[in-house]
């Protein structure tokens, strides 16, 4: 299990199997979340966020996800100024309000999910076939298909594709 700090806030996480105390976060969590942890194909993974000095995640999600090839890494990124977290793993992606403990959506990109990049007041995602762009707000602006191998870079807050 990794942990790490985002100004106030802390975020757990595990990929691969369920901590040991999972039962233990969800029953002491606001708002927890399972999604597909019968099905017998994929991975678990596991992520808490709370703020300040709580000591149990006041948010907990677990899931299991399917990964091409173990080619792909899920990943968390909360937007401190909006307390949106966004989240993804294998092909789904998952945005949650850590202030009002709820699921504000669920989407899913082709074959996998690469990575999320905060990026000003936009939230970028990259995946094997798709490239798309949130607002801090968790509002889903616009995405293109990319065809691989692909890279990003942003130059003077200009989105550039490879």
């Amino acid at each position: 299990m990794i942990s790490t700090s985002v100004g106030e806030w802390e975020i757990i996480a595990a990929d691969g199997d369920l901590p040991l105390i999972y039962k233990d976060y969800a029953a002491n969590a606001d708002y927890a979340e399972e999604i597909d942890l019968r099905n017998t194909e994929g991975r678990f993974f596991f992520f808490g966020v709370h703020r300040g000095n709580r000591g149990w995640p006041s948010l907990v999600s677990a899931q299991r996800y399917v990964d091409a090839g173990r080619s792909f890494t899920p990943s968390v990124l909360l937007v401190p100024e909006t307390s949106l977290v966004f989240v993804g793993a294998g092909e789904r992606l998952l945005c949650y309000d850590a202030d009002k403990g709820e699921k504000l959506w669920e989407d899913f990109t082709p074959i996998g999910f690469w990575g999320w990049r905060n990026c000003s007041s936009f939230v970028l995602m990259s995946a094997e076939l798709e490239f798309g762009v949130w607002n801090q707000f968790g509002k889903k602006l616009w995405s293109i298909s990319v065809e691989p191998p692909w890279s990003l870079e942003v130059v003077n807050s200009v989105v550039q594709l490879d």
